[in-house]
């Protein structure tokens, strides 16, 4: 799809930006709350929340429940703000569980939790912030918004045990990997986007639209990450190149890097032995790229992701055309076209 002048403008204009500062105010709130909520008498429990909570996180998930909330209601509510901060907690806390279960060394350009206390500090810490979002959710009193976190935290961590159990094997099928990145990226997009929407009151055709603009954005940004995993650069992603590839995680670049090249040839065998070793090197690393570039298959990511965000954005149909409407398109151009 191409993009006319206009809008690589409006690509250079970060969308992730505009929301920030369209929400300031209940952004400093939320955060507030995330401070609040994150205290313990238990000094180090705090310590490890700030460190995650404050190591520079765009926010996106709850400024998404802002949006569908003002979008839905034309004003946002305190209790949308407090939903907003439940969408943080349960990122946050599940990004503490996931760093000691990757064996991840960075997150967003810093030491992970775990390198710096321990695993099983790191570990309680996340049980710690999920137990104060479940007391937030407790407070709030709606049993449908309580079982929607429950539903979305239980499909999280099956996303989790499926990419796991995946690990250093060739035979990841798109099925599974497409199962893999709804549970773990697409699900957090939902729930933020319907929360919004189910706070403001919105109609089932709004909160439609609103969950199939989050699915579809959540999609298409991880496809992109997974690209960028292979091709950027290692201080604007914030964390080591060729993590996925090192961790033996088999995304959807190796996917169809298995899928182009020819069956039975050498090349294609020794690309099957080198996903199975137990250790790779950045010698192997460097190789898979080549055959990335090769054959073209980071395009066909690319792809595969505009198509995704194009669902998006026709998702968005169901609202009328305001400035807020024209951000949340110009994040599915974002997504896509992001180099961190």
């Amino acid at each position: 799809m191409l993009i006319s002048t206009s809008l690589a403008t409006k690509l250079d204009m970060n969308p992730l930006n505009e929301l920030a500062l369209l929400f300031s105010d209940k952004i400093l709130q939320v955060d507030t709350i995330l401070q609040e909520n994150a205290y313990s008498e238990v000094s180090v429990l705090p310590l490890i929340s700030s460190h995650i909570i404050e190591s520079g996180g765009k926010r996106i998930r709850p400024l998404l429940t802002l949006a569908a909330a003002e979008l839905c209601g034309g004003s946002i509510e305190d209790r949308a703000v407090t939903m907003a901060a439940c969408v943080e907690f349960l990122h946050t806390a599940t990004l503490l569980h996931d760093d000691v279960v990757d064996e991840s060394s960075l997150r967003r350009g810093k030491p992970t939790a775990h390198t710096l206390w321990g695993n099983q500090m790191s570990v309680l810490t996340g049980d710690f912030l999920f137990a104060r979002l479940f007391q937030l959710l407790v407070h709030d009193g709606s049993l449908d918004i309580l079982n929607l976190f429950v539903q979305t935290t239980q499909k999280i961590i099956e996303g989790e045990v499926l990419q796991i159990s995946s690990k250093a094997t060739p035979l990841v099928s798109r099925e599974d990997y497409f199962a893999i990145i709804q549970s773990k990226t697409a699900v957090l997009f939902e729930t933020a986007l319907e929360l919004g929407g189910r706070v403001a009151s919105g109609t089932v055709e709004q909160i439609k639209g609103l969950k199939s603009y989050a699915h579809n954005l959540g999609i298409a940004f991880q496809l992109i990450d997974d690209v960028l995993d292979y091709t950027a650069d290692e201080s604007g992603l914030g964390k080591p190149i060729g993590n996925d590839f090192f961790e033996g995680q088999i995304t959807l670049p190796l996917i169809i890097l298995f899928e182009k090249m020819p069956k039975g040839s050498k090349s294609l065998e020794k690309l099957r032995e080198t996903i199975m070793q137990i250790n790779r090197d950045q010698a192997d690393l460097k190789w898979v790229q080549i055959l990335l570039s090769q054959y073209e298959v980071f395009s066909s990511v690319k792809i595969l992701a505009e198509e995704y965000a194009d669902k998006a954005r026709y998702a968005l149909d169901v609202f009328p055309e305001n400035q807020l409407k024209d951000i949340l398109v110009q994040l599915t151009h974002f997504v896509i076209h992001r180099c961190k």
